[in-house]
């Protein structure tokens, strides 16, 4: 283990933190990438001996808090997955999400059993979910050998022995952990979706495990709170609700079930399929409005409640290998978080063009309404690309934040950047329209790319507003820029995938620079650290392309409703200040220590307007 040295910015600011975060005040921190804003959280800890909830928008991220800890200060630290990712009995899952089986724990012989974790000497965050998973599989193994553990007739793991039984459940073994720890690690949902907050820091009778109101609260990447809190609101696909119908014509024959809860079932779940099946799904949200036969039927949810309750016991009673899920109760949930929606609506759009895969989404326009529980709570929101002061106070309703800005007392804290606005190019959205001036505009990309390439000094991230504009669109054979790859080039470029790891990146700009083709909002632009020796392997972003948020329905109903609550334009809130974040994100990734410097080249004509010159300068040429 390393000693920690703070940098000049976090020996200055430590005690004005500490004593804030005691005042029960919130703090926004905006540090640029590379300037030590996890190693400063750790550090914070380490002074004042407080518990933190470190709160990140993915699971990959939790790998930047474990390096430092590892690296500087050894704080016992936990890392919080769901179920379904923990659970070493895979049969028992046959619904991929942990909210659509609320009873897979129901009955399970390991429920109660726990194992005291050595927290100090967890190895890294993915590291520590295969070894838990495989430890208890092994232990399940052994204990079904030695007959501590069996199978009932209908393939459901059964004690024997009680007291020869050596295996454990990792979920309630990581949960029962929690007290333990200094650090508690999770993503944004397991403390602002208010059901989940509740099983998560209570046990399992209902009593309380950690009091919040003793916690600093650490939001990382915190300009992500309004994207993910847009998307809580569950999906529904049509698919899901034909596979309801076949469920309760199968399980529940109308010979049998002649009833007046089973006809209107049957009719509520048959409209709702021609709703959705009249509508015409495009890849953007749009508003979709129910028929006012459907939206009459509704009000009597439980008809289709009734059914899949009794699914449910139906389905309990089966071989563990027959059982299915319960579609049932996936559109009835739908359809009653729908009934009592508020600040919010339900969106149409598809999951696949060319298969037309209709898909409803409840999406909610208040974002402050799942942080209010937070006022009376110690906050920290950090970012290298912090929202404005007007946004946190406006949308995120968080009065008096005292709103810190790294770079601006502290100069280059976290490297420097020369912002370069190239014309001539454009993504604009009608100049897509003409295929051949599309194509000759993505060849303008490319070379660009190449060029900066063969005059740069390290690496080039370019990144680009979609995955369309990088890859194309096969439905309606638009090309992307991808498409203009020269054949000579293949070997010194990457581009942004599903499969792609970051050590695979990370080894080629290691052995050579490369050209890493990535789109905002991918994993790429969000976690990405590609160094050697603590120094950055990039020296050249390209911005192709202004990346705003399609202005879709949902959008403008947003602003609309923001600018009713507010009494205010919140145009620039919701649309340009979120494509000025994603600009900064992207060029954060090229700076990783204060002797970095980089080149961020902005190759769209819309960076002349006032908006970018007044937010990018003095840094822009």
């Amino acid at each position: 283990m390393e000693k920690f040295t703070p940098r000049e910015w976090q020996d200055a600011l430590i005690s004005t933190v500490s004593k804030n975060l005691e005042e029960k005040n919130k703090i926004a921190i905006e540090a640029p990438t590379g300037s030590g804003k996890t190693s400063f959280i750790l550090y914070l800890a380490f002074i004042t001996g407080k518990k933190l909830i470190y709160l990140t928008r993915t699971h990959n991220e939790f790998t930047r808090l474990y390096e430092d800890n590892q690296k500087y200060f050894n704080i016992p630290a936990l890392y919080l997955y769901g179920k379904s990712k923990l659970c070493p009995l895979k049969e028992r899952w046959y619904d991929s999400e942990d909210d659509g089986q609320k009873n897979v724990c129901k009955g399970c012989p390991l429920k109660d059993k726990t194992i005291k974790l050595d927290l100090k000497n967890i190895r890294s965050p993915e590291s520590f979910l295969e070894d838990i998973e495989a430890d208890s599989t092994e232990l399940i193994r052994q204990d079904v050998e030695s007959k501590a553990l069996g199978r009932d007739t209908k393939g459901n793991l059964v004690t024997i022995k009680k007291e020869n039984v050596k295996s454990y459940c990792p979920y309630y073994s990581v949960r029962s952990n929690m007290a333990d720890a200094q650090i508690i690690a999770m993503t944004y949902n397991y403390l602002l979706n208010p059901s989940i907050r509740f099983n998560v820091f209570h046990g399992t009778e209902g009593e309380e495990m950690i009091d919040l109101n003793e916690c600093y609260i650490v939001f990382d990447e915190a300009h992500n709170l309004d994207s993910v809190i847009e998307n809580f609101g569950r999906t529904l696909q049509i698919k899901t609700v034909e596979k309801a119908i076949d469920m309760l014509v199968k399980d529940f024959p109308i010979e049998t079930y002649n009833s007046y809860d089973r006809i209107e079932a049957n009719l509520m779940l048959e409209n709702l399929l021609s709703n959705m099946s009249s509508t015409r799904g495009t890849d953007s949200l749009k508003l979709f409005k129910f028929s006012n036969d459907f939206a009459s039927r509704i009000a009597n949810l439980e008809s289709l409640r009734t059914f899949s309750d009794e699914f449910e016991e139906k389905n309990e009673n089966r071989p563990l290998n027959k059982r299915s899920r319960n579609y049932l109760e996936n559109v009835y949930n739908f359809l009653y978080d729908y009934q009592r929606m508020e600040n919010g609506s339900v969106y149409s759009t598809i999951n696949n063009p060319e298969k037309k895969d209709l898909k409803l989404k409840l999406m909610y326009y208040d974002t402050s309404g799942y942080l209010s529980f937070l006022r009376d709570n110690s906050v920290i929101f950090m970012s290298g690309t912090m929202p404005s002061v007007d946004h946190i106070s406006k949308v995120w309703n968080m009065e008096n934040v005292l709103y810190l800005k790294v770079d601006s007392i502290f100069k280059n804290a976290g490297g420097l950047k020369q912002y370069h606005i190239v014309n001539g190019y454009t993504t604009l959205g009608r100049y897509r329209e003409n295929l051949d001036d599309w194509a000759e505009m993505l060849r303008k990309y490319m070379q660009f790319a190449i060029d900066v390439y063969s005059k740069s000094d390290k690496s080039v991230l370019v990144a680009v507003p979609s995955y369309r504009i990088l890859f194309g669109d096969t439905y309606t054979k638009t090309p992307g820029i991808g498409n203009y790859l020269p054949e000579s080039m293949r070997a010194n470029c990457v581009f942004e995938n599903k499969k792609i790891s970051y050590s695979y990146i990370e080894k080629k700009a290691k052995e050579r620079k490369i050209i890493i083709f990535s789109v905002h909002g991918g994993k790429l632009l969000e976690g990405i650290q590609l160094v050697n020796r603590g120094k950055s392997l990039i020296s050249d972003v390209i911005i192709a392309g202004l990346p705003l948020i399609p202005l879709d329905d949902y959008r403008k109903d947003k602003i609309k409703y923001l600018e009713k609550v507010l009494k205010k334009n919140a145009y620039n809130l919701l649309y340009y200040e979120f494509a000025l974040i994603k600009v900064k994100q992207a060029a954060g990734r090229s700076t990783r220590s204060p002797e970095d410097t980089s080149s961020i080249w902005l190759c769209d004509d819309r960076f002349d307007e006032p908006f970018w010159q007044s937010n990018l300068l003095p840094n822009t040429k």
